[in-house]
């Protein structure tokens, strides 16, 4: 009996980081290895790895501090240090043919503990630029697979576009009537798709309402505002007398984002790397808005990696900001010939089919890249 091929995946901490992983391993396991995943203790993913029968193994690691406390830092690098040496141990135990990782926290110490054990490493970068982790493991990876074009590229030598994975849910969209129709909406009614990830944006929910307020009448939108943003969402769509408008749906979360998609003529979203793969297999044309937060200003690059060949429009928060969005969508509707446009630009990205990468990523590892 041929023993299978093993694979570690330190992946985990955000959805971003995880399912690039989790991808990855779906395809790896159906092409007959073993993955392993390591993750941060406690971490968010642990209920999806238990469901897909995926083992793994928890670090007890934190990032990188942002203050100048000693105490936070002493305390960071302790933490640090035990979780090298756990994911040395870990590596000698299940002598993996591989060790990948996806951006997060937890990614680093196993890297470095890969490259201590001689095992070849590879990472995926999900955004247009480096995150501090992958900054650092891309010095010890054999290659770097990236999910956008990365400007400035200081690993450009080992680096290889993959594409982010993004759902299989999204192979097979339903029509935009069936869509439509499904949804309760309009048929031949200018249609938006907003939506901030899967925690909302408080931000962006409110510019939308209020430019929803000189909007009426003029378009339907399908509003996922977010668990925790919900209530607020409604109470300020009913102040605005918005909430008995016909064709304005809002909902706290959706699972069939596919199907929301396939009803869009546009949508408006941050610019997550997740969000960007969606929307460049598919080529919707979008308003993107980054997250003013993100570290490294990386959703701010990520919009720009479409808007930089006019597949979307990047419209950065600031002063104005709600007359600002108004304008724009209103330029959407007064243009259909705009978002057409922009859906044909998407061919000039660059940027491989998310629905591909799994396979690519696959490919990567298996053949030692």
């Amino acid at each position: 009996m041929v023993e299978k091929k093993r694979a570690l995946i330190a992946s985990g901490g955000t959805g971003g980081h995880f399912y690039p992983g989790f991808a990855l391993a779906q395809e790896l396991r159906a092409r007959g290895w073993q993955p392993l995943f390591l993750v941060k203790k406690q971490d968010l993913a642990r209920p999806a790895l238990e469901e897909a029968d995926f083992p793994y193994a928890e670090l007890d690691m934190v990032s990188l501090p942002r203050s100048l406390n000693p105490l936070r830092h002493a305390a960071f690098l302790l933490k640090f240090i035990k979780s090298v040496a756990l994911a040395g141990r870990i590596i000698s135990d299940f002598r993996p043919a591989a060790v990948i990782g996806t951006g997060s926290y937890v990614a680093f110490p196993a890297v470095l503990a890969a490259r201590l054990a001689g095992v070849p490493v590879y990472i995926h970068e999900s955004n247009a630029r480096f995150g501090l982790g992958n900054s650092l493991a891309a010095r010890f990876c054999r290659r770097a697979a990236l999910g956008l074009p990365v400007t400035k590229n200081p690993f450009e030598k080992r680096s290889v576009l993959t594409g982010t994975p993004i759902r299989e849910a999204f192979r097979e969209l339903p029509s935009r009537e069936a869509a439509r129709r499904a949804l309760g909406l309009e048929a031949r009614q200018f249609t938006l798709l907003v939506f901030g990830g899967s925690q909302g944006a408080r931000r962006l929910n409110a510019a939308f309402v209020a430019a929803a307020k000189t909007l009426k009448g003029d378009l339907q939108a399908v509003h996922i505002a977010g668990a925790g943003n919900f209530d607020a969402v409604k109470a300020a769509y009913a102040a605005a007398g918005l909430d008995a408008v016909r064709g304005l749906q809002v909902f706290a979360y959706r699972e069939d984002m596919p199907a929301l998609f396939a009803a869009a003529d546009l949508v408006l979203a941050r610019s997550g790397a997740s969000t960007v793969a969606e929307l460049a297999q598919l080529k919707k044309p979008a308003i993107l808005v980054p997250l003013p937060s993100s570290a490294g200003d990386h959703q701010r690059h990520n919009a720009l990696a479409l808007a930089d060949h006019g597949a979307a429009l990047c419209l950065e928060e600031g002063p104005d900001f709600d007359n600002r969005l108004a304008a724009a969508i209103r330029n959407f509707i007064g243009d259909p010939a705009r978002a057409a446009a922009m859906a044909a630009a998407y061919g000039a990205t660059g940027i491989p089919p998310a629905l591909g990468a799994a396979a690519a990523l696959a490919d990567l590892v298996e053949k030692g890249g």
